[in-house]
């Protein structure tokens, strides 16, 4: 299918299963919607990033050759979904035969240790999918949450308490899930 052709189906709006069908059998289709996803600051951008992230999880061997084209939105603080690429990233982890996470692994640590609580909140999202396909990373991931007592949040550059509170215990969900994990 052409450059064309895929520009036309994304404008249909058909559901998102219909495009996870497409990127499985389209190679053009995942370049694609990352362009998409890079190169807009609107909701068709949230669109394809949501969409992205639904055919990471289901294939992430078809999204990984673009990794680290994918990353390079996370350098980019202008663009609102900055932050969710960590979802996409940590998707392809289970793939990373090139071990591109060498390359990522400060920048998402840099997102764990934020003050914005949106962007440690998936930062923590995400924690459990790192440790599972990084299992190195935990000691570090997991000194990190733990150390919580200490630090503020901010939303528009204002300290916000309740903010701090909600690290706070997103920070001793994740521990939990691990400590859960490790007795199972």
């Amino acid at each position: 299918m052409g450059l064309e052709r895929i520009y036309f189906e994304l404008k249909k709006r058909e559901d998102d299963e219909y495009y996870i069908e497409l990127a499985q059998k389209d190679v053009l289709f995942v370049p694609v919607i990352t362009d998409i996803m890079l190169n807009n600051s609107n909701s068709i951008s949230v669109w394809a990033q949501m969409l992205l992230e639904k055919i990471s999880e289901i294939n992430p061997l078809i999204v990984y050759p673009y990794i680290g084209y994918i990353s390079e939105i996370i350098d980019r603080k202008t663009i609102f979904n900055s932050w969710s690429v960590w979802k996409i990233i940590t998707n392809l982890l289970v793939c990373d035969y090139q071990n591109y996470w060498d390359n990522l692994k400060s920048k998402y640590y840099d997102s764990l240790k934020s003050e914005r609580i949106a962007e440690f909140s998936i930062a923590c999202e995400c924690a459990c999918k790192i440790i599972s396909a990084k299992p190195e990373e935990e000691k570090l991931i997991t000194e990190i949450l733990k150390n919580m007592d200490n630090r503020n949040f901010y939303i528009n550059e204002n300290l916000s308490p309740k903010s701090s509170e909600v690290a706070k215990n997103k920070a001793q969900e994740v521990l939990s899930v691990l400590s859960q994990s490790k007795e199972n």
